[in-house]
């Protein structure tokens, strides 16, 4: 299974959601299991961290500063089973390139707010079979024609624009905290690493072994 965080410049928050899950997967049995990546839809190749997310997130005890930009590829798009961004206007703009994708992108704090309602929802089996189920319930939106599995992409991608459009509001976003005060960037921090751990709880996801 692998899971890619974009952002937009690969150099902030994408960044953080990495180091995190890294941390949560390295101290249980799903590190073998689960690949973690990020990247970014306009950045820079080989660009640092700036000296802020440094700070921050050594203050959590993690050293990011070997971290080095890079721009989302074709091949990320395909290779990720699971594509989470920080913000709506990131999973609109890497749907418009990647249509194909309207079934495993998502923003971070949607997939986890929505699949805490809906992960009970879920049968015990494979964490690939579960994370498949989720996706598709996250996706449906009640009362539409079209549930999970069905309808052709032109019909998911009218289901898409209309849930990200007409029915989401901002709480599905993490803002963007370069520029901002050092408070700023450290309460992004912490909602990353909330949602992060979160993703990998064994109520939501199950990475580790079912």
């Amino acid at each position: 299974m692998e899971i890619l965080f974009v952002c937009t410049g690969n150099v902030c928050r994408s960044v953080m959601a990495e180091a995190f899950l890294r941390e949560v997967l390295d101290s249980g049995p799903a590190a073998a299991e689960v690949k973690v990546g990020s990247a970014g839809l306009d950045a820079r190749e080989g660009q640092p961290p700036p000296r802020e997310v440094l700070e921050v997130m050594s203050e959590w005890g993690l050293d990011v500063s070997a971290h080095r930009s890079r721009s989302l590829g074709e091949e990320d798009v395909e290779r990720a089973d699971l594509i989470l961004t920080m913000a709506m206007h990131n999973s609109q703009r890497l749907l418009t390139r990647h249509q194909e994708t309207v079934g495993k992108v998502f923003t971070l704090k949607e997939f986890v707010i929505q699949g805490r309602e809906k992960g009970h929802r879920l049968r015990s089996r494979s964490p690939e079979e579960r994370l498949q189920e989720l996706k598709a319930w996250i996706r449906h939106i009640e009362g539409l024609e079209s549930g999970p599995g069905e309808g052709g992409l032109n019909e998911k991608l009218r289901l898409f624009f209309l849930h990200y459009f007409h029915l989401y509001d901002h709480r599905f976003t993490i803002d963007d905290p370069l520029g901002q005060s050092m408070d700023f960037m450290r309460r992004t921090a912490e909602e990353i690493r909330g949602c992060v751990r979160e993703l990998a709880g064994p109520d939501l996801l199950r990475l580790s072994t079912v």
